[in-house]
Formats: structure tokens, sequence, C-alpha cells
């Protein structure tokens, strides 16, 4: 991949690309049951004694606007999230925030196209892979919530696998004014112990649901950051991802029926499992979930 501006429309299609859109390309309705209407794919911020879903919609704002707060991102002139999904932190960082334009970059096409459906003129939503993007005037600030789990490829050698988590820090680096803000949320695993049920659903996590993908361990990230930026923190946040796949259950489960006639009983099935593994593997500590707040060094 090179440094010019290709979208993927325009070039063939990569294993990554196809992995992340049998995932993301379903109906945008289906996401909507699972998700109600934040449209948000990661952990929330819910207050002590908060119902965990009646609390699941104000939870997830909670989140972005504190992403938002550590980025410094109030009143930018340019943001950018990366894997941007459905744009609600695109959306809110305008609208809510003062941010006067915001890019987002995301390999899913029916995301685009939701994206598009908010109407917001101060967003810019792309369907392109983060190492093709490229900008003119450089970014204040920098999201990227629980997508960078998609963008190395297990069948890499571990020297290349720290050597593209290492491109994509550079990247960033590049995209980012000097002192700019990064605020990512990252899953990272612990070493497994050797137990059937949870390799047997680990397998399926990378095999068939999210094939390809790559979950790091921790000091793998920690090395690729590097000297790029400041790590100025690093927070880890399980509960918040494992509070939000046992909401997402739940609110799948009032609603199934119609979720398999948008979809298929198939895809519902494999939604169901792959919720439950992140659930209880987060709580089980076999998973981590980083929010990581990076200062771009000079």
């Amino acid at each position: 991949m090179g440094s010019r501006m290709t979208t993927v429309e325009n070039t063939p299609a990569r294993p990554a690309v196809e992995a992340i859109r049998h995932h993301y390309e379903i109906s945008n309705d289906v996401y909507r049951i699972i998700l109600g209407p934040p449209m948000m794919y990661s952990g929330g911020y819910w207050n002590e004694g908060e119902d965990l879903r009646e609390g699941h919609d104000e939870a997830q704002y909670r989140k972005l606007d504190a992403f938002i707060e550590l980025a410094k991102a109030k009143g930018a002139n340019k943001v950018l999230d990366i894997g941007s999904g459905w744009g609600t932190m695109l959306d809110r960082v305008t609208r809510l925030h003062g941010a006067k334009k915001a890019v987002g970059v995301t390999l899913s096409r029916t995301q685009k196209e939701f994206v598009d459906s908010l109407g917001n003129p101060d967003v810019e939503i792309i369907v392109e892979s983060w190492a093709d993007h490229t900008a003119e005037e450089k970014y204040d600030a920098a999201f990227c919530v629980n997508a960078l789990e998609h963008f190395v490829l297990s069948s890499l050698p571990p020297k290349e696998r720290i050597n593209s988590f290492r491109h994509f820090f550079g990247h960033v680096h590049s995209l980012l004014k000097e002192d700019g803000r990064f605020v990512l949320h990252m899953m990272t695993i612990e070493p497994p112990p050797l137990q059937r049920k949870l390799l047997d659903d680990l397998k399926f996590l990378q095999r068939e649901e999210f094939e390809g993908c790559y979950i790091p361990h921790t000091h793998e990230l920690i090395q690729a950051i590097g000297n790029k930026f400041e790590i100025i923190e690093i927070k880890n946040e399980r509960e918040t991802f494992s509070e939000a796949c046992r909401a997402w259950l739940l609110n799948l489960a009032d609603e199934r029926e119609r979720a398999v006639a948008l979809s298929s009983e198939e895809v519902v099935q494999r939604f169901e499992r792959y919720l439950d593994i992140f659930a209880y593997t987060l709580e089980d500590k076999v998973f981590n979930n980083f929010r990581i707040v990076l200062q771009r060094n000079p």
C-alpha cells in the first residue's frame, strides 16, 4: 500500500477488506437493533448503579464526550476518525462540540451510506483504507475506537505484525499537527489458559467472524507506538466493553425475529456467539480494552 490516495473501490479486493465487509456489511437496521440509537460499537461509560440497558445510550454518549475532551477536540478545525463506524463520533464532535470539520475513513460501504444519511455538512466519510488516507491540512486530533484490531493480518510473522502496527502509528503521526492528540480504544490479549472451549471460541473469532484480524499482546502495541507519541494515559476499561456486549445481547434477544428477517438465522447466531465470547473473555481478563491517549511528538 503506497502513500497515494487510492480508494478501496479502485483496488483489487484485499483479504482484510473482505473480512471486514463480512462482518460490517449487513443491514444497518440489524446494527440499530443491536446497538440502539447511538450506533456505537464499543464500550460505554455507565455511572455506578445505572441500569445496563436503560443507561446504555447515555453511557455511549458519555464515552464519546470523554474521548473528545481527552483529544482536546472541542472547537478544533479538523479531526479524523479512523474506522469511523456509523459516524456517531464525527456527528457529535461537530454538532455538539464545535469542531468545524470531521473526516472518517471506513472500509464499509453500508456505513458510508448511513453516515451520509445523517445530512451533516461538516462530516466527510470516505471508503478507503487508513493506509491510503492523506490530507493537505493536518488534523488537530484523531480517534480510533475499537477498529485497530482489524488493521493487521494474523497471518504475518510476529516481527511483520509489529512493523504493521508501527506503520499505523507512523502514518497517524504524519496526519496530525505537532502536539495533536490521538485517542485510541484498543483490545489486547493476555496468554489464554489452555481450556478447550476458550480456544475453540478464539479460533471462531479469528478464523470465521473476523478472519485474519489480529489482536496484539499489550507489549506489542506499546512497542509499536515507539517514540512517535508521548503516552499521556493508558487505562484498562474491560468492563465498559463487556457491559456493552451484555446490553447488545439483550437488545438482540428482544428483537431476534426481526433481526433474522432483516438478515438470516446464520447471521444472528454468529452475532449471538461472538458477543457472548467477547463479554466473557473480557470478564475473565483474557482480553483487555485499553483507552490510550497519545500526544504527537515532533
